[in-house]
């Protein structure tokens, strides 16, 4: 039969183990962030790309393209019930 002195051994002793394992968790954490900041490092030496003013123009023109699709878009649309109306009467 297990007596008060070793219910408190064994809470502490499980205790003493969740502890282990948190401290092992928090330094598996640290040792990734280490290498994210290694990894970000490195990045931040590169030099700097010189393919934004390409992809800008390049983005500039599909928006223009998408602008001038949804105003035909528009067009179609209020054509259609003329469009419907003929239709019917043909």
């Amino acid at each position: 039969m297990a007596t008060a002195a070793d219910e408190k051994l064994d809470r502490l002793a499980m205790r003493q183990e969740a502890l282990v394992a948190s401290i092992n968790a928090l330094t598996d954490v640290m040792e990734q962030t280490r290498d994210m900041v290694a990894e970000l490092a490195a990045w931040l030496q590169q030099p700097p790309s010189n393919d934004l003013p390409d992809l800008l123009k390049a983005m500039t023109l599909a928006v223009q393209a998408n602008s001038e699709a949804i105003v035909t878009l528009g067009r179609r649309v209020d054509a259609m019930p003329a469009e419907i109306a003929r239709a019917f009467r043909e």
